[in-house]
Parts: structure tokens; sequence; C-alpha cells
């Protein structure tokens, strides 16, 4: 957006009131700030109009027993950037992308069900690392998530009609596929759904 939009002391409450409670009512939101529930109403109507918020489910990647890691990049040029970027826009695994003014200037966060799958993500050709004007990287499996679990997977982007992944790939021709160790793309028709052990929960993408 062209100018800088002011949040007011209401509108921060609540943006609180939501993020602890996305399902709160309009007469909920009301009283926290001292509003009618049309007033409240009127107020999130505006911040979604305007960009502010977006409502959405997040997943509590800990209960699901998923894992995580972090690839810093360091690319080449704007162009490989772009390259990268567009390559990637559709990938389920990756959660997001943050460009720095680094030495490593891309940094993602994905997600995998389980170990097997994750260490394929580092080395695969659907690894991040393997793009074109990528210089340098480092994989950072992450232990342990404080403050919050929550993020917001993609499980969205599916298309179980196709072979080929968005970013390019056929799973079928992977040796960490073949070999029983990655459970492939969650976006195409022969993704591996993980076995569920017992006593654990299923640690895979809803819907998937």
């Amino acid at each position: 957006m062209s100018s800088k939009l002011d949040l007011d002391s209401v509108d921060w409450k609540m943006l609180s009131e939501l993020q602890l409670d996305g399902r709160k009512t309009f007469k909920e939101l009301g009283k926290a700030v001292g509003f009618t529930g049309l007033g409240a109403k009127k107020r999130v109507e505006k911040m979604l109009e305007q960009g502010v918020i977006r409502i959405s489910a997040l997943v509590n990647i800990e209960t699901l027993n998923m894992f995580s890691a972090m690839i810093l990049l360091e690319v080449e040029s704007a162009e490989a950037m772009r390259k990268t970027l567009d390559r990637y826009s559709e990938c389920p695994r990756v959660i997001n992308f943050f460009t720095t003014m680094g030495g490593y200037n891309l940094i993602a966060l994905v997600l995998a069900e389980d170990q097997g799958t994750l260490e394929s993500e580092s080395m695969e050709k659907c690894s991040l690392r393997s793009g074109e004007g990528i210089r340098r990287s480092e994989f950072y499996p992450i232990g342990k998530v404080h403050h919050s679990t929550f993020l917001p997977l993609r499980t969205y982007i599916q298309n179980k009609e196709r072979h080929i992944t968005p970013c390019g790939v056929d799973c079928r021709g992977c040796p960490s596929f073949q070999n029983q160790k990655c459970l492939g793309c969650p976006s195409v028709s022969c993704y591996k759904k993980p076995v569920r052990k017992q006593g654990s929960p299923i640690n895979r993408f809803k819907g998937f």
C-alpha cells in the first residue's frame, strides 16, 4: 500500500484478542474493547480490507510431531533470487522465505513429516540448495520451537493428479524416494503417507 496505516489502541487490543482466539465473536471482541458487536465488526472488516490481518488456521507442528529446519542460502544475483523464489512459490514444504542483507541473503523455513524426508530436503534435486545461482548454503534442523509451535502450513497447495512437483522434480526418479527414505512431495500422486507409530500422533499434513 502506498501510505502507512495507523492502528489505534482499540485496533491493537482487538488484534491481541484475535491472536489469542481467532474464533471470538464480534460481540466478544466488542466487549473486550468497550464497543458494540457491530462496532467491532466494522473494525475487523476495515483491517481485513486494508490487508492488516488475515484470519486463517495455524497448525501445531509439535502436536503433529513434524520436523523443521532453517536453510540459509547465499544467492549470487537478483535474477537467481527471483528464480529461486518462483521455483518454490507453490512448494508445500516451504513455509516462508526471508530475504536478508547479510552474507546469506535468503533464508527459508521448511517442514517435513519425518527425519528422512527432512534430510532429503537438504540434498536431493528438490532441495533449495541444489538450485541455479546458489553459491553456498547451510542447513540447520530445528530442535525446539519456543513461544509458539503454531505455523501456517501450506496445506492448500495440492494437486493429486500431477506427477511432477511444483518445483519441477519427479519424485519417482529420486533415490531417496525409491529407497523409502523420503515420503515424496505431498502435492503429487505418488506421495507416500507416513505410517502411524503406535502411541504417537499422525505426523502428516492434514488433508494429504
